[in-house]
């Protein structure tokens, strides 16, 4: 069935709609070598161009697809109802569309917090991710503060996690660089959700002025996903995804049993320098995106 031109451009997953639609007004993009108008409706055998290249059109979404996006800070997931800023951009906006499925978030970020998202077609996987989530999928922040802790008060955070509430484990907490007051520290929990370090670090009168996700159980930030930018996990990250919430890999015999338990993290002393999760945007040992 015939669809909008902006929509089908944000299906292949190089634009937003509204930046779409920009691209259009500005004679950017052609159809069947014309150029395109805003509305036009187009097929899946038509031939679309961007600047001269061509754009795979969108196709029917398997029911186990799944996505890592680089969530920005502050962007919502949806659009907020009438009366709402029309100008700013929302996450669905940014995703590919599917056909005959929609995509469903895996324990999704708050909307002041950024960086790593999954989203899936998957119902089960999301229900299995959901209360691996709840236990012991490892999941890591990548967390800015505002001023110059000491060694002691940030090996001091495990003891205040676990009596917390909720309690929550942090099995590492690193130190990784920043500029004047700025300082970036990397953690590694279970059972944490951003709002719940940001709580923890202003109770030891730590200022938090950016919450990064960089890892939910065996999926990594990559460097090269720029802010608003997703891509498929390859089937390899996929499969280590089922079976780190419990679901054997797609596919597999046996899969999409009762989820087991996920397995728990490796411990880890606060202050280790072991490997650090990867982050987009590299201009440190971390590959931090340090911009503001």
């Amino acid at each position: 069935m015939p669809e909008r031109l902006q929509k089908v451009l944000a299906g292949a997953g190089v634009a937003s709609r509204r930046e779409a639609e920009n691209w259009i007004k500005a004679g950017r993009v052609t159809v069947n070598d014309r150029p395109a108008t805003l509305g036009q409706r187009v097929a899946e055998d038509d031939r679309i161009a961007v600047d001269g290249r061509r754009i795979r059109l969108e196709r029917a979404a398997p029911s186990d697809l799944v996505l890592i996006y680089h969530r920005p800070p502050g962007e919502a997931l949806k659009v907020a109802g009438e009366g709402a800023d029309s100008t700013a951009s929302s996450t669905y906006e940014r995703l590919p569309s599917v056909r005959g499925r929609r995509w469903l978030p895996l324990s999704p970020l708050a909307p002041t917090d950024g960086g790593l998202e999954l989203f899936t077609t998957d119902g089960t996987l999301r229900a299995a991710a959901s209360r691996a989530a709840a236990s012991d999928l490892a999941i890591s922040y990548s967390v800015r503060v505002n001023g110059e802790p000491t060694e002691e008060l940030i090996a001091g955070l495990a003891a205040r996690a676990a009596v917390a509430d909720p309690p929550f484990a942090i099995d590492a907490a690193r130190t990784a660089g920043g500029e004047g007051r700025n300082r970036w520290f990397d953690f590694d929990t279970r059972r944490a959700r951003g709002r719940d370090l940001r709580e923890l670090l202003l109770s030891a009168g730590l200022e938090v002025s950016r919450i990064l996700r960089t890892r939910v159980g065996p999926v990594t930030m990559d460097r090269a996903l720029s802010r608003g930018r997703h891509r498929e996990l390859t089937a390899e990250e996929r499969a280590a995804l089922y079976t780190a919430v419990g679901l054997g890999a797609p596919g597999a015999p046996g899969a999409r049993t009762r989820p087991r338990a996920a397995p728990a993290a490796a411990s880890a002393s606060a202050g280790s320098r072991s490997a650090r999760p990867t982050r987009p945007g590299s201009r440190g040992p971390a590959g931090r995106d340090r911009s503001r």
